[in-house]
């Protein structure tokens, strides 16, 4: 145990989960050179590819934009900045572009959530900026790999900046706002101003995420003037949320009527919400346990980096944090249950990745609690002692859980990739979908008669062109290419 203490360090230990995070996304990145569009892709996008093709002019395609936007809110949804860019689409502009999307995405997933942790962990910690980055591929380990929809996730590029594009955003926010109230740099402010436009006008999930983060900091900061600057960004954001509110095009989504207000209905909602976000929470645990073992483990590095900073914050209420934290991730079920409608994984998605924010909020701040009790009380001051008396026998403990739970590994989105990469479904998509490009892409052809695809295809996004031409995926696939009809040939 002795030279097991001294060859375990979080140097190695960030490696180690580098090392997995990254060779567990490889798959998942060469699948992105063999996704392509699906479905409402082809939807919002086809005006502006068309736009493209007859002119080549980028200001004529985001004036095109601008007009899909506005009839979409008119007549679908509310989400006037996510739709605006949802009309720009990589492939608008360049054929076979598609893996910017999983690729870019991803990679600004990465980069905003070590951000927003490097802020707390090295900025306001001490820390170093490697023990910072191994809670952050935990972070994003248990979330890609037990993703509730890879398509919201990576490829589906509506549902990519649907729901990514705004988490994304907010992570940089909640970065943005700890760095202002560091350094006092107003142009954090500007920033966030700028990025609660873009939430506010994408995602009723990320807006809440970011001012109930607001609202928390604001509670903690012991200058209320100087958090008073919060204004500006809540102030923005409510602004551009209500315009998508407000939208006509949200009639259609919830049953032809308005959402309108009732104390009422709020009232069960958040009743519902917290009682949804408990059952869940079982749901995870009983489906995904090893999701379980890595916060742990998570848990297990905290607590060896934390040991050693010397911490100035004060984390003195444990349990209204960790109540908070778990009102935080409840308030992600309220939109769905408001609105009484759900049309894509993306709520069950963003779900579960507060979830596991919240979660690993909720343990660092319990284990700062209990460090700063130990300290007070002139406990265990060694920093050695922690290493070889807990942190060493917790590892081994988690490689043991990780063991006994291996059966999950099969559910995670590395696995399934694999599967499907292995099994040759992933060259025969391409082929197929090639085949159909070279009759789509023709200018003399009119009416395309296509190969048929199976609509079963493992962790990508696809919505199969089928014999009816009137079906919606075949109408926006003609749209976008410019043709009279889409059909199969079966």
């Amino acid at each position: 145990m002795k030279k097991l203490a001294e060859w375990i360090s979080i140097k190695k230990i960030a490696v180690a989960v580098g090392f997995a995070f990254f060779a567990s996304m490889v798959p998942n990145w060469l699948l992105a050179f063999i996704a392509r569009p699906s479905g409402d892709d082809y939807g919002y996008s086809a005006a502006s590819h068309q736009t493209w093709l007859h002119t080549h002019s980028v200001i004529e395609v985001f004036r095109t934009g601008l007009e899909t936007t506005k009839q979409m809110c008119q007549v679908w949804n509310g989400d006037w900045f996510s739709v605006f860019i949802f009309t720009l689409m990589p492939e608008v502009f360049v054929y076979r572009s598609f893996w910017i999307v999983p690729v870019f995405w991803t990679l600004a997933m990465i980069a905003a959530t070590y951000y927003m942790v490097h802020e707390v962990f090295t900025n306001y910690f001490g820390l170093k900026w490697y023990e910072g980055g191994v809670v952050t591929l935990l972070i994003l380990l248990m979330f890609y790999q037990w993703i509730p929809s890879s398509g919201i996730g990576m490829y589906w590029y509506v549902g990519v900046i649907h729901y990514m594009m705004p988490h994304v955003l907010a992570m940089l926010l909640i970065g943005f706002l700890l760095k202002y109230l560091r350094t006092d740099k107003f142009r954090y402010i500007i920033f966030s101003v700028l990025g609660m436009i873009a939430i506010g006008g994408s995602s009723y999930y990320s807006t809440f995420l970011v001012l109930f983060s607001y609202v928390l900091m604001f509670v903690i900061v012991k200058n209320k003037r100087r958090a008073g600057v919060f204004a500006f960004p809540t102030f923005a954001g409510m602004i551009a949320l209500y315009f998508q509110v407000t939208a006509p095009g949200n009639a259609a989504r919830v049953g032809g009527e308005q959402m309108g207000f009732s104390v009422e209905k709020a009232a069960f909602t958040i009743v519902e919400a917290l009682w949804q976000g408990a059952v869940n929470v079982v749901n995870y645990w009983r489906e995904t346990s090893l999701l379980f073992v890595l916060l742990f483990f998570v848990a297990v590095v905290a607590w060896e980096c934390l040991s050693e900073a010397k911490l100035k914050f004060e984390f003195k209420y444990p349990v209204l944090w960790v109540g908070y934290m778990f009102g935080v991730y409840a308030a992600m079920y309220a939109p769905e249950l408001y609105a009484a409608t759900e049309v894509s994984g993306g709520p069950g998605t963003m779900e579960y990745l507060t979830f596991i924010l919240t979660s690993v909020s909720s343990v660092i701040y319990v284990e700062g609690w209990l460090l700063r009790k130990l300290e007070l009380r002139h406990i265990l001051k060694r920093r050695e002692i922690y290493h070889k008396c807990i942190t060493v026998p917790a590892v081994f403990v988690c490689l043991v859980l990780c063991l006994v739970f291996r059966e999950n590994l099969k559910d995670s989105l590395f696995y399934s990739s694999c599967s499907y990469i292995a099994s040759g479904q992933a060259a025969d998509f391409k082929e197929q979908m090639e085949s159909q490009e070279r009759i789509l892409r023709d200018d003399s052809i009119k009416e395309a008669y296509l190969c048929p695809t199976n609509p079963e295809q493992g962790p990508l996004m696809h919505m199969p062109v089928i014999k009816n031409p009137e079906a919606f995926t075949n109408r926006v696939v003609g749209n976008f290419y410019g043709k009279d009809m889409v059909t199969t040939t079966e």
